[in-house]
């Protein structure tokens, strides 16, 4: 009977062997993770050195492969491993420190200290739940993005056998209706924007024309440099292609590329948003920084809201943030392709359901469904040949007849 393989990861006896009267050479048979048995050996000046170096190196063989993450680990020793592998340096600053932050706040507090053997369905349905009553289910949808990749990297190291993420219960967020200026509400609002002196003062109104007339996220405006401008052009462009960041010790700087690779995308000026930036141009307080802050720096998004708060209170628009005017160029877009492609976004599922407004007008069909109201014809009567008329519905036959010829 043929002698059973052995396990992944794992190795036989260790042998010794004199090659020279200064070096031993330890050697055994180890199977690695493609399944093949391979000899390892290593050399000693004798032969407890040789298979003491042996030995480590076929620990380090193992742990290579992950063979330390196993059922008895903790969640939170996979939960780093898979930071530091997927995550750290592979994500945009402002994506990695989300991650970070769900991880710190909710995953670990919550499951952190379990033994993988331990993660059931129940207990992740559990968590989710309990985060969703106590963070809000945005919280928790984003608590299970971040443990379903956890307890991925456990499941393809070995240590659990299904990722149990997969049967939790759905995270249900309530959608909430688009929320756009309409036109006329717009070019009201604008009148007011330029006519308010602390709106002007903080400077306020060229930047809310240009995120109305490019979609662009308020982070990608504040980014803008002259240099991504073609202001002289037939067709007036700007090229989007960063984002304002805060890193933590050196405050507001430009991230050289936006939200996503999709986000870059030169986009087409309104002739309104083209002559602002050209009057802007003459004025202009800093000579690379399209809308630096009154220091001549990066300006914050955060400054940019404050002032656009004020004047919200002021002039009625309370419900109005930054975002609702990316929202009221795609609605006034109306074609969902064609929104996406100003978005930036890579296609028209998340346009559809988060930038344009649901229609409440069903489509005319109105040719279709008026064939039902048509006066009797010969399809008609035969089809009264076909249907005896009796007691039971020669009433109804003389009204519709009646009603035909009224």
């Amino acid at each position: 009977m043929a002698r059973p393989p052995l396990p992944i990861g794992t190795w036989g006896a260790i042998r010794r062997k004199e090659v020279s009267s200064r070096q031993w050479v330890a050697y055994a048979r180890f199977r690695d993770y493609d399944g093949v048995t391979r000899i390892v050996e290593r050399a000693g000046a004798s032969g407890a050195k040789a298979e003491t170096t042996l030995k480590e190196a076929l620990l380090e063989r193992a742990r290579v492969h992950g063979d330390d993450i196993n059922a008895d680990s903790r969640v939170k020793t996979v939960a780093e491993q898979w930071f530091q592998d997927e995550i750290a340096g592979a994500k945009a600053y402002n994506t990695e420190r989300r991650y970070r932050e769900v991880l710190d706040l909710m995953v670990l507090p919550g499951m952190g200290m379990l033994a993988l053997r331990e993660v059931s369905v129940a207990r992740c349905d559990r968590f989710l739940k309990t985060t969703a009553n106590s963070h809000g289910p945005s919280a928790a949808k984003h608590a299970k993005t971040v443990l379903s990749g956890v307890l991925g990297l456990a499941t393809r190291l070995g240590a659990l056998g299904a990722n149990p993420i997969r049967d939790v219960a759905p995270v249900r967020v309530q959608r909430k209706e688009v929320e756009a200026l309409s036109l006329s509400a717009v070019q009201a609002m604008r009148v007011q924007l330029y006519a308010d002196a602390d709106a002007v003062a903080r400077d306020i109104p060229h930047g809310v024309d240009f995120m109305l007339g490019t979609s662009a996220r308020i982070g990608e405006a504040l980014a803008i440099r002259w240099r991504d401008l073609d202001l002289d052009a037939p067709v007036p462009t700007v090229s989007i292609r960063a984002t304002v960041i805060f890193v933590k010790g050196r405050g507001m700087i430009i991230q050289e590329h936006p939200k996503t690779s999709s986000s870059r995308r030169v986009v087409p000026l309104p002739e309104f948003v083209a002559r602002s930036l050209r009057i802007r141009k003459l004025e202009a307080r800093h000579p690379d920084l399209v809308f630096a802050s009154a220091r001549a720096k990066v300006r914050d998004p955060n400054n940019f809201r404050k002032g656009w708060d004020a004047f919200k209170m002021r002039a009625g628009y309370e419900w109005v943030h930054p975002h609702v005017f990316r929202k009221t160029a795609a609605a006034l877009v109306k074609d969902p392709e064609l929104a996406a492609g100003l978005l930036g976004h890579a296609d028209s599922r998340v346009t559809k359901a988060h930038y344009l407004p649901r229609t409440t007008l069903a489509p005319d069909v109105r040719d279709l469904l008026e064939a039902m109201g048509a006066r009797p014809s010969d399809t008609h009567r035969n089809q009264r040949e076909v249907t005896p008329i009796t007691g039971k519905n020669r009433a109804s036959v003389r009204a519709f007849e009646a009603d035909q010829t009224a």
